[in-house]
């Protein structure tokens, strides 16, 4: 059975604790949905092309990928 999907009004929320969780990879994270510590992120990234974010809360049962397209790179652009 999957998880909780992240809802649509946490989402900005997700993307702080990303980058929280980026600057200090070692500290907990409060999940964005039931603000329990705990939350576990997983970098799935496919750079240049995109980031992609598994994020999995044990307390509330989140499970949700979230997808950040990165911009192309362009031809003689250094």
């Amino acid at each position: 059975m999957p998880g909780t999907p992240l809802p649509a009004d946490k989402v900005r929320q997700a993307l702080a604790r990303i980058a929280a969780w980026r600057l200090a990879p070692g500290e907990p994270v409060a999940c964005p949905v039931c603000e329990a510590p705990g939350l576990d992120i997983k970098d799935r990234s496919t750079r240049p092309h995109a980031e992609w974010y598994a994020l999995t809360c044990p307390s509330c049962g989140l499970e949700h990928t979230l997808h950040i397209p990165m911009a192309p790179t362009m031809p003689g652009g250094d």
